[in-house]
């Protein structure tokens, strides 16, 4: 019998260039520079406050620390969003971090990047107020998660490599790629190692148990879903319930998930997360599910 690739699930995680008007594009593209990054290149933390966005396809690794055996991954970020929207005011990174290297981005995919230096910043967030609110908004999202992750490092590692990549199917979505839907960001063992605070000798060893249940499939720098109700049921923890990450409960409801650079919905209403019948939110966590159901 013939079968069908499912539809890659979408993002659930509203980026900020998306979120902007034309106007605050616009003025935006005026006041920042425009360059061209490659694979490898350092986005280094700034002095003081700055903004860089990733546009063109540009996907960012977040992390404190290079040397691969303490190196500390923070978050990801994908076309349209802050490279870190915590420097984008301030500075200063999180408190949990401790004495840890400054945060800076490393480039998994070639593309540009718009950079608005610190000295105009005031200038923006005094003129254009939207973009103070969605700023501080996805600050108030990245400490959220970033703290969700820290917390969870007391679970088994089972437990926290699967709350991990249900976080990153939910906030990035997939990618059809040879007939498979990957996860979207170019994750490598070794990010998912350094995100969840294990070793890459150990998380190869979870992966490698999981692909043959047959509930992932790993390739080079990807990895596909393959059964989101069993992850779902090793991502539960009953003496830590497992919270998704705010934006992605607060956008889908307030006005359906955008992927992608200026993607969504003409009129803001909320799309349905289902493909070929899989209900994605039904096989979610509770906590995970819209309305914590």
């Amino acid at each position: 019998m013939m079968t069908f690739p499912l539809p890659p699930r979408r993002a659930g995680q509203l980026n900020f260039w998306s979120r902007l008007s034309d106007v605050e594009r616009r003025a935006l593209t005026r006041m920042g520079a425009e360059r061209h990054v490659f694979t490898g290149d350092t986005l280094t933390a700034p002095g003081g406050p700055a903004m860089t966005i990733l546009l063109d396809g540009c996907w960012v690794r977040l992390q404190a620390g290079s040397v691969p055996t303490s190196r500390c991954v923070i978050d990801m970020a994908a076309p349209g969003d802050l490279v870190n929207a915590l420097h984008a005011t301030t500075p200063e990174s999180p408190q949990w971090l401790g004495q840890m290297a400054d945060i800076f981005g490393v480039v998994l995919t070639k593309g540009k990047i718009l950079e608005i230096s610190g000295a105009v910043i005031q200038i923006v967030l005094g003129d254009l107020p939207n973009i103070l609110n969605l700023v501080e908004q996805l600050q108030n999202d990245q400490l959220h998660f970033t703290r969700q992750m820290h917390a969870s490092n007391r679970l088994d590692l089972g437990t926290r490599l699967a709350r991990l990549l249900l976080n990153v199917l939910y906030r990035f979505g997939e990618r059809p790629v040879g007939g498979r839907n990957l996860l979207a960001p170019p994750l490598s063992q070794a990010d998912l190692a350094a995100w969840i605070g294990a070793s890459e000798t150990s998380v190869g060893r979870v992966l490698r148990g999981w692909r043959a249940a047959g509930l992932i499939h790993v390739g080079y720098s990807s990895l596909a879903i393959l059964d989101p109700r069993a992850i779902r049921d090793l991502a539960n923890s009953p003496d830590m319930p497992f919270t998704r990450f705010p934006a992605t409960r607060d956008r889908r409801q307030a006005g359906g998930p955008l992927s992608g650079i200026g993607g969504g919905t003409a009129d803001g209403a909320a799309r349905p997360r289902a493909a070929a019948g899989l209900d994605l939110d039904a096989y979610l966590p509770p906590g995970l599910r819209p309305g914590g159901r």
